[in-house]
């Protein structure tokens, strides 16, 4: 990576030598080559820790972006948090107090030769929390940073030393108070009198971060401008009337603009110059000495736009601004924006008591949950990202809640969102349960105290202001939220309404808290969201939600290779009455009721896991089909509580810490299919979901029973037209000659061509224990066939050559040797049934594997639901 960053510097000082009346801009990362130290271990002050020559002794290599824990963990000073109990041998600062994990960060580095009027700025894009800095031997920060989503950029041309290397040199605190982790909800809550997440002092599905996530814990790096330094661009996007995906858009209209930034002691003047494509647009502008200006392009219309749309609406079209501060034939400053054409709006939709969310004029229903972080320690990579949002978009979601307990998400995130189609709704850093929404006796402070958190005020403002001008860019940024269940405080809620978004983001709707009745009428009483646990799949159909339910979660158990990750093979013993041991507690094991139990006698954690994936699979498709079936009528869209954990949780996840996804992603990506066929299990009807913009005309259904052993007992065909995002039942699903025991019923909707665009598959049982019968299957060995690769995807064919049903079918990619899952892989579906002499195409999608991973030798695995393993080399 030095050696990189090298050949960078060498081409940045290149650009720079080839005219000298070219003052182009250059950003230089800065993640690389960190060293650390406990400040308490260091008799020296910034000055003299950042002057030259100063000597580095016994100091760690430091992880940054990152965490004081994740450099603890590199150097290897700490266990594993994720593993078994390891988290309890870790002090907690707490008890150690703010200074064992108050840390000196420390990097040289080189810049490029400077022509007359460059001005080089130190950026830091997130730290937490306090922090001084210091280069060359003086303080560069003026005033000390606070506030963990608070960027800062400091000018630091006068501190640089004109060759060789810059020392520099970063005090980071903790926050303070920094909280008591005694097992309520974010702790003691004191943590939240602080800007920073809620969620480190532990929380029901997290133990606490032991350093509370103290650390320079986002990018940090130089810019390199000339005397005019461009910031905050923004691109408002204007689409006009309903739209409809696809084929050529009337006109849509842009307003740029952006603050221009004069560095110098001299008036200055110059062109801001905005292109797009072969199109370019000029500003004159005049900045007096120091002086930041505001400055606006007339609005541009684009005659013929490809829009951006949500997944499963449309295509995800972005465009590509370049922005320029030109002056005479030099270029100060430059920045490239990413954008997307699209317009939001919204209303409440007094009929239902639901709030409706539009995008270019149309309503999307909304599918989607609740997101906390990538990663506990904050080891966040785009990799990572983009990996965990295109699992979303393969669930047919829409929209991601960024929890306000956590963090605002990094751009990078946001990319992957722009990229795949996943509306955000963002929340800031308010809680109920730390904020003071209802007494909590594990609270050290009052209600009315907490009511008041942050104690400071205009931190919060600043930090709002910065992190949306950071975001704002974004076509999948939705909406801002105040907080989690509870508003903030009233001034600052006023503030945020009144002035804040209505200057800095007019375009995007604010609501005050995740469940307030601008969001949901409340008929039923409680918080307005919930519930969180096990429930009878026949319930999401028969007991009424919230007209729109902010978080609605279940059961999130992983695949045994995920439970051997997280603890020893002694504490991997089952739930006895539904209770996990010590260690299952302690990673937040939420119940299954008797749901398990019902498959019969539970022989071991393999055979356990097995049989959770089959009740993740069912809870999840009938939590959405649930909601489809009320769509418009009773729902306007649902968000599960939650989609991941940043840890090894054992509780409500799609896909677990290591990217694996569980049964519950499949089902749910059936159950939110576009265009879909479901069984609503009330009433046995077959219902048809057109939740796309276009009227799908000449459908038909095809219904099939089958015995547990695929015996077909009958065959329906329904032929039905269903208009553009809305639904209609088909007719209902004959039981007439439904067997005793479990049976099978499969549906089908195909188009007029007679082609299958959707299929679902239910196991149905006259009692619960009924999946009792399940043991009664024979072993089955499928035939795999793999096909051609393509741009790293590989076409499967699995067969049931066997008479018997081939319940539940489970893949996986294993390195040959270790025998161990490679992750992440994508299977276009997962969990299948497929009966005698059936087959099933599986496109498998390996392109997102690490590079080491991908030169393995590698292995399919298929896993039968009773029978021996097969396999096949990659």
């Amino acid at each position: 990576m030095k050696r990189f960053l090298v050949v960078g510097l060498t081409f940045c000082w290149l650009l720079f030598s080839v005219a000298q009346t070219k003052a182009q801009k250059s950003e230089i990362g800065l993640n690389e080559g960190w060293k650390a130290k406990r400040a308490s271990e260091l008799p020296a002050d910034g000055t003299v820790i950042s002057s030259p020559g100063f000597q580095f002794f016994d100091w760690m290599d430091a992880v940054v972006p990152g965490t004081v824990l994740t450099t603890l963990l590199h150097n290897k000073k700490v266990p594993d948090p994720f593993y078994g109990m390891n988290n309890e041998l870790i002090p907690d600062i707490y008890e150690t107090g703010p200074e064992y994990y108050t840390f000196w960060f420390q990097k040289e580095f080189e810049v490029p030769y400077l022509k007359p009027g460059q001005q080089v700025w130190l950026k830091f894009r997130g730290i937490n929390y306090s922090a001084n800095v210091f280069l060359n031997g003086k303080r560069v920060s003026f005033d000390t940073h606070e506030g963990m989503f608070l960027r800062e950029k400091y000018l630091i041309t006068s501190f640089l030393n004109e060759s060789g290397k810059n020392n520099l040199a970063v005090l980071v605190e903790p926050p303070s108070p920094v909280g008591k982790a005694n097992g309520g909800q974010g702790g003691d809550g004191v943590i939240a009198r602080s800007v920073t997440q809620q969620y480190t002092p532990g929380w029901d599905w997290v133990c606490a971060v032991r350093d509370r996530n103290t650390g320079i814990w986002d990018n940090v790096s130089l810019e390199i401008t000339g005397n005019v330094d461009i910031r905050a661009p923004f691109i408002k996007t204007r689409v006009p009337g309903k739209r409809l995906p696809g084929g050529k858009q009337d006109p849509a209209f842009l307003d740029i603009s952006a603050e221009l930034v004069n560095t110098s002691e001299q008036e200055q003047k110059g062109d801001l110059v905005a292109s797009l494509g072969d199109e370019k647009w000029s500003v004159p502008v005049t900045l007096k000495k120091g002086e930041t200006q505001t400055v606006s392009f007339p609005e541009i219309e684009i005659k013929t736009p490809k829009l951006w749309w949500p997944n499963g609406v449309g295509e995800q079209n972005m465009e590509h601004l370049k922005l320029k501060f030109k002056q005479a034939n030099l270029v100060s400053d430059e920045e490239d924006v990413d954008f997307g054409i699209r317009e939001t709006s919204t209303y409440f939709d007094e009929k239902v008591g639901g709030r409706v969310f539009l995008v270019n004029g149309r309503k999307v229903f909304i599918k989607g949950g609740n997101w906390i972080s990538s990663d506990l320690l904050l080891r966040l990579t785009p990799e990572r990202y983009d990996a965990e949002v295109r699992m979303h978009a393969q669930m047919n979601m829409n929209m991601i809640r960024v929890w306000g307990g956590s963090i605002t998400e990094r751009p990078e995130f946001y990319n992957a969102c722009d990229k795949y189609g996943i509306l955000v709704w963002q929340d800031l850093w308010i809680t109920g349960d730390c904020n003071g929404c209802w007494f909590d006796p594990k609270k050290k402070e009052s209600q009315a105290r907490r009511q008041s958190y942050p104690d400071d005020h205009s931190l919060f403002f600043s930090s709002v202001i910065d992190q949306v001008k950071m975001l704002r860019n974004h076509p999948s940024l939705y909406l801002y939220c105040g907080g989690n269940e509870f508003p903030p405080p009233a001034d600052i809620d006023l503030k945020l309404h009144d002035e804040i978004f209505p200057d800095v983001d007019p375009t995007r709707f604010y609501v005050s808290y995740s469940t307030s009745d601008s969001i949901l009428r409340n008929t039923i009483g409680g918080v307005g969201d919930g519930p969180y646990g096990i429930q009878n799949p026949l319930r999401f159909f028969v007991t009424r939600s919230y007209p729109f339910n902010p978080e609605l979660g279940s059961v999130g158990v992983p695949n045994v290779e995920a439970m051997r990750k997280m603890m020893d093979e002694k504490d991997l013993t089952p739930p006895v009455n539904d209770r996990g041991n010590n260690v299952w507690q302690y990673h937040k094991y939420i119940g299954y009721g008797d749901h398990i139990e019902r498959f019969g006698e539970i022989a071991g954690i393999d055979d356990f896991c097995k049989k959770a994936q089959v009740v993740n699979y069912e809870q999840y498709r009938a939590l959405q089909e649930g909601f489809n079936a009320g769509m418009w009528d009773v729902y306007t869209g649902m968000l599960v509580w939650k989609n991941q954990n940043p840890w090894t949780s054992l509780r409500g996840q799609f896909y677990d810490v290591f990217l694996e996804q569980t049964g519950g992603f499949y089902g749910y990506q059936h159950g939110a299919t576009p265009l879909h066929v479901q069984l609503n299990l009330n009433d046995s009807a077959i219902c048809v979901m057109n939740q796309t913009m276009v009227a799908k005309n000449g459908l038909r259904v095809e219904a099939e029973l089958y015995n547990l052993h695929g015996v077909k007992l009958n065959t329906q065909q329904l032929k039905l037209d269903v208009s553009a995002n809305s639904y209609k039942i088909a007719g209902k699903l004959d039981l007439e000659k439904k067997p005793a025991g479990l049976y099978f019923a499969r549906l089908y909707l195909k188009n007029k061509k007679g082609e299958i665009v959707d299929e679902n598959l239910y196991w149905l049982t006259n009692s619960p224990k009924d999946m009792q019968d399940l043991q009664k299957l024979e072993e089955v060995q499928p035939d795999v066939r793999l096909g051609e690769e393509k741009d790293g995807k590989l076409l499967l064919t699995v067969k049931n050559t066997e008479k018997e049903t081939a319940f539940f079918s489970r893949l996986k990619v294993v390195d040959k040797q270790s025998g161990k899952l490679v992750l992440p892989v994508f299977f276009s579906d997962n969990y299948f049934t497929l009966f005698s002499g059936e087959e099933k195409q599986i496109q498998l999608d390996l392109s997102d594997l690490p590079t080491n991973v991908k030169d393995k030798d590698l292995q399919l695995v298929l896993e039968p639901w009773k029978g021996p393993a097969v396999t096949k080399e990659l």
